[in-house]
């Protein structure tokens, strides 16, 4: 069993027994919540929402504005409120009163997803291959075998990066709008679409009109990327692209 680091809030994301000279009397509970958020590095944040759950949301939001970190809600599961707190960003709920064996199974589960997701996008190719084009995800660009590059928006390497991740399998539209996730909030459809339509363009511009069709739509389901991917390492990025 992994050792788990938490922080325990309230709705008001006031702390339950911190001590307020540590971040200055006059300091409000936010102030002090993210102080401790910023020093501690936990690795996950425990709500308890069951005094108020309808302020619940509006909490997690604010949380993941500011950080990553998971996000455990406890709170009574038949409130109506619950359904609009993982749209908001929490990891996971749990029914109030807690049960100390559930809350610490629950910890353990949501801790070593978010490690694994680490360790993920740590070893995640430096290069993408397919359609005669090679993407640099931490780079934001494209590469023609010419030497011609295309530069990407954030939000377009994201989505690319995806979609090359998992070729020929649908993206759904509430899973590309997570990737597309800037605020705290996934991206709406519309959002997502504007962002697959840049990118069509930019692979269009690079490789000719026929590259518009490498990301196929299912109406009202999602996208996928309907071509053969390659990954390479570090050692296999060309050197046109190391100039740019």
């Amino acid at each position: 069993m992994t050792a788990v680091k938490i922080v325990l809030a309230r709705e008001d994301l006031s702390i339950p027994g911190a001590a307020k000279a540590a971040f200055g009397a006059s300091a409000d509970a936010e102030t002090r919540f993210f102080g401790v958020l910023r020093d501690g590095e936990p690795d996950a944040v425990v709500l308890d929402l069951s005094r108020d759950p309808a302020a619940g949301a509006a909490t997690i939001r604010k949380v993941r504005l500011r950080c990553r970190v998971p996000i455990l809600a406890v709170c009574d599961l038949s409130h109506p409120a619950v359904p609009e707190f993982c749209a908001a960003g929490a990891t996971d709920c749990i029914s109030a009163p807690v049960d100390l064996l559930a809350l610490n199974q629950r910890l353990q589960r949501i801790v070593h997803a978010a490690r694994n997701e680490v360790r993920k996008r740590a070893a995640a190719p430096e290069a993408f291959g397919f359609a005669g084009v090679t993407f640099y995800p931490q780079r934001d660009l494209l590469a023609a075998p010419n030497g011609a590059t295309q530069r990407l928006g954030s939000s377009e390497s994201r989505l690319l990066r995806h979609l090359a991740s998992c070729p020929w399998r649908l993206c759904p539209t509430r899973e590309l709008g997570a990737v597309l996730d800037d605020s705290g909030r996934p991206a709406d459809a519309r959002t997502i679409g504007v962002a697959v339509n840049r990118l069509r363009r930019k692979l269009a511009d690079l490789c000719g009109a026929t590259a518009r069709t490498l990301i196929k739509t299912e109406p009202r389901r999602g996208y996928l990327l309907a071509v053969a991917v390659e990954t390479a390492a570090g050692d296999a990025i060309d050197a046109a692209a190391r100039s740019h």
